[in-house]
C-alpha cells in the first residue's frame, strides 16, 4: 500500500508538472502573433516620434492584438545597442545615414524598414520675422556637431545667406567652406540643445527638429525650414533577423492608408517633410 501511495503521489506531481509545462507552452503561443511578440518594446528619445507612434501607429497595432511599451533613452547610442541585444524590438530615433554608420562602425546587425515624416531643422528668431530684418554682422547660432553644422550651412545657402565652396557643398561643410557671406553674419557653433535657450542673446538660431520640438518652437513662425532629404529622414529600425516579422508589421502600419490619413489630419505634423513613398494628394 505504501508503494501504491508513493506511486499515486508521484503520478499527481508528474501530472501537475505536465500541466504547468502545458500552461507555459500555451502562454508562449499567446505571446506571439504571426511570429511577432504580442508585447512590443519601442525605443525612442525625447522628441516627436514617440507621439507619432503613440497617436497614429499604436491604435493600428492594437486592433491586431498587439500592445506597445515605450523605452525612452537619453542619447542616440543606447537605442541601437539595446535593439541589437534584443532588449527592445524596434526603435525610431535616427535617420538612415546615422543607422548605416552604426552598423558599419559598431558591427550591429540592424536594418531600416521604412522612413517616416521627419521634422527638419528650423531657423528661428525671437527678434525678427524675416532675414531681411536681420542686421548685418548678426550672430547666428548653429549646431556644433559636424553633421548638423553642415546641414545648417546648407540651409543657409538655400536661403541665400551664404554660398559654399562647390567642392564641399554636397559633403560635410564647415564654417571654413563659406565662400561668400554678403551680410557678414557671424556663425557661432553651439550645443544643439542650447540654441533655443540662447535666442535672447543671438539674433537667429538654426535648431535641429528634435530640439526645436522639445522647446515648443512654432514652425509656422520659422524664418526657414529644412526640406529633409531622403537619407536623413528618420527610419524605423529593427534587428536584421526580424526584418520580415516585426519589421514588416511596422512597415505595413506606417505605409497604411489609416496612418497617412491620420497624420494628414493632425496639424502637429504639418511641418514634417513627407517621405518619398508618401501618396500624392489628389
Amino acid at each position: 500500500m505504501k508503494f501504491l501511495s508513493k506511486f499515486a503521489k508521484a503520478t499527481v506531481v508528474g501530472a501537475a508538472i505536465l500541466s504547468l509545462v502545458g500552461c507555459g507552452e500555451e502562454k508562449k503561443d499567446v505571446a506571439t502573433i504571426d511570429g511577432v511578440p504580442a508585447h512590443i518594446k519601442v525605443g525612442v528619445v525625447p522628441g516627436p516620434y514617440r507621439g507619432m507612434i503613440d497617436k497614429h501607429i499604436k491604435p493600428i497595432l492594437e486592433k491586431k492584438g498587439f500592445t506597445i511599451e515605450f523605452v525612452e533613452f537619453t542619447d542616440y547610442v543606447q537605442p541601437d545597442a539595446a535593439l541589437d541585444s534584443g532588449d527592445i524590438d524596434v526603435n525610431l530615433m535616427q535617420h538612415q545615414k546615422y543607422l548605416d554608420g552604426m552598423v558599419e562602425n559598431q558591427g550591429l546587425k540592424l536594418v531600416g524598414v521604412v522612413n517616416v515624416p521627419t521634422l527638419g531643422l528650423g531657423v528661428f528668431s525671437d527678434k525678427y520675422k524675416t532675414f531681411d530684418e536681420v542686421p548685418e554682422g548678426s550672430q547666428i547660432g548653429i549646431p556644433t556637431d559636424a553633421v548638423n553644422l553642415s546641414r545648417a550651412l546648407k540651409i543657409a545657402q538655400t536661403l541665400g545667406l551664404i554660398t559654399l565652396k562647390t567642392e564641399n557643398s554636397e559633403q560635410k561643410a564647415s564654417i571654413a567652406d563659406i565662400d561668400s557671406n554678403p551680410k557678414n553674419f557671424k556663425f557661432v557653433p553651439m550645443e544643439a540643445a542650447q540654441i533655443s535657450r540662447s535666442l535672447d542673446s543671438i539674433e537667429v538660431g538654426f535648431i535641429p527638429g528634435n530640439y526645436a520640438y522639445a522647446s515648443g518652437m512654432d514652425y509656422s513662425k520659422a524664418l526657414g525650414v529644412e526640406a529633409v532629404s531622403e537619407p536623413i529622414k528618420n527610419v524605423v529600425a529593427v534587428a536584421k533577423s526580424n526584418e520580415n516579422t516585426i519589421g514588416k508589421l511596422f512597415k505595413d502600419a506606417f505605409t497604411s492608408e489609416e496612418f497617412v490619413s491620420s497624420i494628414e489630419a493632425d496639424s502637429e505634423f504639418n511641418a514634417f517633410t513627407r517621405p518619398a513613398w508618401w501618396p500624392v494628394k489628389k
